[in-house]
């Protein structure tokens, strides 16, 4: 595990949110996914060639929120990609998945990184959704200092982050051409069906962050389940959704693998391209015994080739 996974396990635990891992696995039987096995010796090698801007604030009304900016070396305009961290929805530390987010931008990408409120600010998923809209909003007013092409955007995150991703690209507003999503959450009431009974009471209980994100501190989520069925993604696709890349591994112990086919299967009764991948032995990313899968080349390469073909023209 690295650095900045340990610290967000760490900033879990103090927040009294502890980061929980099932016993088991859950079962995915989606029937339109596609099973892959990546090498996980093939790593990306990412150069140094981007140049990096830090600690961007990108809010006014949320001043301490920041954004790291990563630009290709030749001129723009460049496709945006804009990256949501996971870290179980207490918190969003825009500095993870470093060497990932350098390969996308060595491909020809602008890639952003944002920080976004979580719950432990007191937060719910409505003002991080804000947060998406305004960095999209900076990022596309600041087009032409940062090489981004208003026009060709797109989303990507995993965990927490993926859950945020795909709301963000299922909000018209935000005309996003294509959302990535690293085994996010959708149906928040259920997100630990499958696990042990212990994962499953922690992650769905009175104290979990994950209804407070949803509904505000001391609601249950089964006390209200409309407010909880308008936070899932898969209820908010139409036809106009963008197109979505998904990837999720089979013994992913944090977020059930039913989860992303749930969005998965939504999409595509909605006549939206949606392509779901699952990496055989794959874990929940940097938080399970394999982390180097979601380094793969294989993978990486993947998502590069799915993001030139939904921006390129």
């Amino acid at each position: 595990m690295n650095l900045t996974m340990q610290l967000v396990k760490t900033l879990a635990a103090l927040s009294g949110q502890p980061i929980r891992m099932s016993n088991v696995a859950a079962p995915d039987n989606d029937p339109d996914s596609i099973v892959i096995a990546p090498d996980p010796r093939a790593r990306i090698s990412p150069s140094r060639n981007s140049r990096s801007y830090k600690g961007i604030a990108y809010a006014d009304h949320s001043p301490k929120l920041r954004m790291d900016i990563l630009t290709p070396q030749r001129p723009g305009p460049h496709p945006l990609v804009l990256y949501l961290p996971g870290g179980g929805f207490v918190s969003a530390r825009r500095m993870m998945a470093a060497k990932q987010r350098r390969y996308v931008a060595d491909a020809g990408f602008v890639v952003a990184s944002i920080d976004y409120r979580t719950a432990s600010v007191g937060a719910t998923y409505r003002d991080g959704l804000t947060d998406v809209a305004t960095a999209l909003q900076f990022l596309r007013g600041h087009a032409s200092e940062y090489g981004v092409d208003p026009d060709r955007v797109a989303v990507w995150g995993e965990s927490a982050g993926g859950y945020m991703a795909s709301m963000a690209a299922t909000e018209p507003d935000n005309k996003i051409n294509a959302a990535v999503d690293f085994f996010g959450a959708s149906n928040l009431a259920e997100v630990a069906a499958g696990f042990d009974p212990a994962t499953v009471a922690a992650y769905t209980g009175p104290k979990s962050a994950i209804p407070a994100y949803i509904l505000g501190p001391g609601r249950a989520a089964a006390d209200h389940p409309e407010e909880m069925r308008e936070a899932d993604p898969a209820n908010r696709v139409t036809a106009q959704t963008p197109p979505f890349l998904i990837l999720h591994g089979d013994d992913d112990r944090i977020i059930a693998p039913a989860q992303t086919a749930r969005l998965h299967q939504a999409l595509r009764a909605a006549g939206v391209d949606s392509t779901r991948y699952i990496l055989k032995g794959g874990g929940h990313g940097e938080l399970s015994d394999n982390p180097q899968l979601w380094c793969s080349a294989e993978i990486m390469h993947r998502v590069v080739e799915f993001l030139r073909a939904q921006t390129d023209r």
